[in-house]
């Protein structure tokens, strides 16, 4: 199994902030697969802000071989 490592969620959070992004990844541990969590940094961020998100976010766990699935509400989300 392959690990995201705290190196990659800095680096990620890095692209969204160079892209605009008011938002932050938090890496997390979970019982069989690691997880993170998405934090808003801006009280103005809506749909569009969010669907940019998640578009940055696949776009770059896909480039590290993850593919992410999320919970309901899309606030946290894992690598599998």
């Amino acid at each position: 199994m392959k690990i995201v490592s705290i190196h990659e969620i800095l680096e990620c959070n890095q692209l969204l902030k160079d892209s605009g992004l008011e938002f932050k990844i938090h890496l997390k541990d979970a019982c069989g697969k690691q997880s993170c969590s998405v934090e808003s940094l801006s009280v103005s961020n809506g749909t569009a802000e969010y669907q940019a998100l998640y578009e940055t976010l696949e776009t770059y766990f896909k480039k590290l071989r993850f593919q992410l699935e999320y919970n309901e509400d899309k606030t946290n989300f894992w690598m599998i």
